[in-house]
């Protein structure tokens, strides 16, 4: 993990801190949560290649994922986390012609590069008040991959799709946030802002829709992938929900 990483992984922790000294005072610490087993939450999320991948990756990310975190314990201040994920890091579409036997006709061709992502690991709340503050770890997979489809001018629906790459890795992420309190009562709701690093290391995959894809001759192509550390950063919003 680079010195801005654990840089800003510090501020994080240290902000969540110390809104929990100066808001969550001890008397909220668990009416909200007494009758809770756990949460689930979803989020949409901005992701931002650091490192090598930055090197590769024209734009930022985007996606949304889930999860849930289940309570250990009464006192609701531990909990084991699970979560899943997907995040578009480039996309390139145009017209390309039907084929080299049929005139004046277009399809639209779309080339994808994603990340589909889960892990598990444990949760930590600093405290359990109108305002948690929390960080969590977790171990997983990610999933690159690079496919292309093609599809009617202005339709949604493919004609036909293929994966152009993939690769699967053993992915490690860390993160912290801060739950605000929107609703109480049995069912508490909560707004959910976050960041985490996601580790994922040593990875071949493409980048920018099609940059990474060769047309050969006889209309064959192949593949050459970008072979590098691929680690990111996410800056999450979202909505976390208890659950009895």
């Amino acid at each position: 993990m680079s010195t801005i990483t654990k840089a800003f992984t510090s501020r994080i922790i240290l902000a969540g801190a110390l809104a929990l000294i100066g808001l969550a005072s001890p008397e909220r610490a668990t009416a909200q949560w007494d009758d809770a087993k756990g949460e689930v939450f979803g989020y949409l999320d901005l992701a931002i290649p650091i490192g090598d991948f930055s090197t590769y990756v024209d734009n930022l990310g985007g996606g949304a994922g889930f999860g849930g975190v289940l309570f250990l314990g009464e006192s609701r201040l531990a909990g084991l986390r699970a979560e899943g994920n997907f995040i578009i890091y480039g996309a390139e579409r145009r017209a390309v012609p039907f084929s080299n036997t049929v005139s004046f006709v277009d399809v639209e061709q779309e080339t994808t590069n994603g990340i589909v992502s889960a892990g598990l690991g444990p949760q930590i709340y600093m405290g359990s008040g109108a305002i948690r503050p929390y960080f969590y770890g977790t171990v997983g997979f990610s999933y690159f991959v690079t496919s292309t489809s093609v599809s009617g001018m202005y339709e949604n629906e493919p004609i036909a799709s293929t994966t152009n790459h993939s690769d699967f890795r053993l992915a490690f992420t860390g993160g912290g946030g801060l739950s605000v309190r929107l609703r109480g009562g049995q069912n508490p709701l909560s707004l959910d802002l976050s960041a985490s690093y996601k580790h994922n290391g040593l990875t071949e995959y493409l980048a920018n829709g099609d940059d990474n894809l060769i047309n050969l001759r006889g209309g064959e192509w192949k593949a050459d992938p970008i072979v590098s550390d691929a680690n990111l950063m996410t800056i999450r919003v979202g909505i976390s929900a208890g659950v009895g």
